[in-house]
């Protein structure tokens, strides 16, 4: 399983590694707890993870997605796009690995919901996997990415967050995270949860400016 900053869908990069920040832990069961299972991993910077998408309603039979890349309107087929809305649920990611601890990893650069279920991890292999004249023409580049200055986070609410995670909501927020049928919305306020807090911010003229936080109560706490 894979514990991440990320309590629900919105928010999530929509792809791995676009925020670094993003650090999550690999879980095992027990039985695959033990550190032969691991042994040489460390030789490697980043592995590949075959996850599910857990949280996605059952698949619809639909043959054909959205992508927001193509402004949400246009329509390609699911198996020409990344959508999560697949017949098989299946993920696949690219991650950073920081540091190997007992029965876990720690990971960076995570685009998954917390407890989302890993059913393998394997090695990344940039000699065979890094292909530098590959083509993707409508999905180029990487995101664009908003400034530091157009992110309007105000000090008093900075003051109550501490400082990493400060860091990964600026990260999250340099995205657009907003559907793509919802960008011409100027006064729409969004929220979401990250890192145990929830943020609620809105859209700008100049960027994004946040206007809330407040600590998430765990659930089970008692009054």
């Amino acid at each position: 399983m894979l514990r991440t900053p990320f309590a629900e869908k919105f928010g999530v990069p929509r792809q791995s590694g676009i925020i670094p920040s993003a650090v999550g832990t690999i879980e095992f069961l027990p039985e695959f707890s033990g550190a032969d299972f691991v042994r040489g991993i460390e030789a490697f910077s980043h592995l590949w993870l075959v996850t599910g998408f857990h949280k996605n309603p059952p698949w619809d039979g639909a043959a054909t997605v959205r992508p927001p890349r193509l402004g949400g309107n246009e329509r390609v087929g699911v198996f020409a796009s990344r959508s999560p809305l697949r017949p098989n649920g299946l993920g696949l990611s690219v991650v950073t690995l920081l540091a190997v601890e007992p029965g876990r990893l720690k990971v960076g650069g995570v685009d998954c919901v917390d407890g989302t279920p890993i059913f393998d991890l394997k090695p990344y292999l940039p000699w065979c996997e890094a292909i530098p004249d590959a083509r993707s023409d409508w999905s180029q580049a990487a995101p664009i990415k908003r400034p530091e200055d157009q992110i309007s986070f105000p000090p008093t609410l900075a003051r109550t967050v501490p400082d990493d995670v400060v860091a990964l909501m600026k990260q999250v927020l340099a995205l657009d995270l907003r559907p793509a049928y919802q960008a011409s919305e100027s006064e729409r306020v969004y929220g979401m949860a990250l890192a145990g807090w929830n943020v609620r911010w809105k859209q700008t003229a100049r960027g994004v400016e946040v206007i809330e936080i407040h600590r998430l109560e765990v659930k089970g706490a008692r009054e």
